[in-house]
């Protein structure tokens, strides 16, 4: 099943809380099912809302879903961060199943997409698990982890990997090997349908995203390119900002809150500075301007973006 597949249904979508970017890569998804005369349903936090309603239209229904908990420590041990949360991690996991159960009852739910969380399927209709990790980049140490994620992924009906299957951005990540539901569903970029184009792209951009307590590692990182102007702007939110400020940097600051806005100042970048992650590079591939990408500490998928890219 593919989403061309999906006309005259009722989607239940909903996106994992641990960056922005899952957030970003549903966007031009959400519009595809949405043109095919699908009833969609978002279940999101408010801060997720607040960026989905600037793109898609009224008809959409949301549904207020509480987030996985989690907190990074800031040590550069991502791994470690998720194990000292697996007890909050599982009581979620637990009740999330429940609570899906009862919205597919409540709406008459058709398919399920899940955008990396575990817990939101449902064995009433037809789950979806969208994903660009089919395989987990990890260490052989934590063997059981990629064990206990492929059996997870394994649960629901299909999975969606949100990468080409000729391009391969994702490289090693998105292979099907193991995975016979699986298909490819292209590369996911809210710039393929709202770019405008910049005939002169002049700007230097720093993009702050990520766990806030990796904020200062990554301005620190490129602290020459921002002293010397190379870096002429920067994106980020309200905690980035007073950082920003706290270090009286001349760059002008935009809110990131503010997409809309943001996007417009993205298309005129000839570079873009920040951490790799995988919504970022899909981006970069419509964007089409150089960039400079650091791997946020003790996260191994960016690591090994950043070694293949």
């Amino acid at each position: 099943m593919m989403p061309s597949d999906l006309f005259e249904k009722r989607i239940l979508l909903s996106p994992l809380n641990w960056g922005m970017g899952h957030v970003s890569r549903c966007i031009p998804l959400i519009k595809k099912l949405k043109s095919q005369n699908n009833v969609i349903y978002i279940a999101c936090s408010h801060r997720q809302r607040k960026v989905f309603e600037s793109y898609v239209d009224e008809a959409i229904v949301f549904i207020d879903h509480e987030e996985y908990p989690f907190e990074f420590k800031g040590r550069g041990e991502f791994i470690w961060d998720t194990i000292i949360n697996l007890k909050n991690l599982k009581k979620r996991h637990v009740s999330e199943l429940t609570q899906v159960s009862n919205l597919v009852d409540k709406f008459g739910i058709d398919v399920i997409v899940s955008d990396h969380r575990y817990g939101f399927r449902s064995e009433k209709c037809i789950s979806i698990f969208m994903t660009h990790q089919l395989h987990l980049p990890l260490p052989w140490y934590f063997r059981v982890a990629q064990f206990w994620h492929r059996k997870q992924v394994l649960k629901f009906d299909f999975q969606w990997i949100v990468d080409d299957e000729i391009k391969r951005l994702a490289g090693k990540l998105s292979n099907r090997e193991g995975f016979p539901n699986s298909h490819f569903i292209g590369i996911q970029s809210r710039f393929n349908t709202e770019l405008i184009v910049e005939k002169d792209k002049q700007n230097g951009i720093l993009l702050i995203s990520g766990p806030k307590e990796y904020v200062p590692n990554l301005i620190e990182t490129f602290r020459k390119e921002l002293f010397t102007g190379e870096i002429n702007l920067i994106i980020g939110n309200e905690e980035a900002e007073k950082l920003v400020k706290s270090l009286k940097l001349n760059q002008p600051f935009y809110n990131s809150n503010d997409w809309k806005k943001t996007d417009l100042v993205i298309s005129s970048a000839k570079k873009l500075y920040g951490y790799c992650g995988y919504s970022t590079l899909m981006d970069l591939y419509y964007l089409n301007c150089q960039s400079k990408l650091l791997a946020c500490p003790g996260q191994f998928e960016q690591l090994y973006l950043q070694k293949k890219s």
